[in-house]
């Protein structure tokens, strides 16, 4: 009976597989209605794959929907291996350019984002990006698991 309830809603199989892009973007633009969504996304994961190890980037890729991958890869931004070292102004800078947003809205978008991949991603996976987050960034990536604090 469960599963046959997951095939209509088209749920998140748990598995670490999401559902589709649509889906997916359609979460972002749930939280953040004021910003395009797939630029949203586009401009947090090219942020993102900036601070985190390209091995952890690449796996939070393979749990991504195919169609949705795209966007963690497409960014011509991206660079190495090696995450690099960047301050929170840096980041939100980086994010606020890419999206063409005013700064101080770059956490509504962050956390907007986020509470939709983390219904892409197993909680395994959600932990171990947090482990790997600088601490400035950390508060707004659990805020958003657990669909709290949302700025205003």
């Amino acid at each position: 009976m469960s599963m046959q309830k997951q095939d209509e809603t088209q749920s998140w199989s748990g598995l670490g597989v999401g559902t589709d892009k649509k889906s997916f973007l359609d979460k972002v633009s749930a939280q953040i209605p004021d910003y395009e969504a797939e630029r949203a996304a586009e401009a947090v994961f090219c942020a993102l794959s900036e601070v985190l190890p390209g091995g952890l980037v690449r796996q939070v890729s393979e749990q991504l929907p195919v169609d949705l991958r795209e966007l963690m890869s497409t960014c011509p931004r991206h660079r190495s291996e090696e995450a690099a070292k960047m301050d929170r102004d840096d980041f939100y800078l980086r994010v606020a350019n890419h999206l063409n947003a005013e700064p101080e809205n770059v956490r509504l978008v962050l956390h907007g984002v986020f509470a939709a991949l983390h219904t892409q991603i197993v909680e395994a996976e959600a932990r171990k990006i947090e482990g790997q987050l600088p601490r400035w960034l950390q508060g707004t990536w659990a805020a958003a698991r657990l669909q709290i604090d949302r700025p205003a």
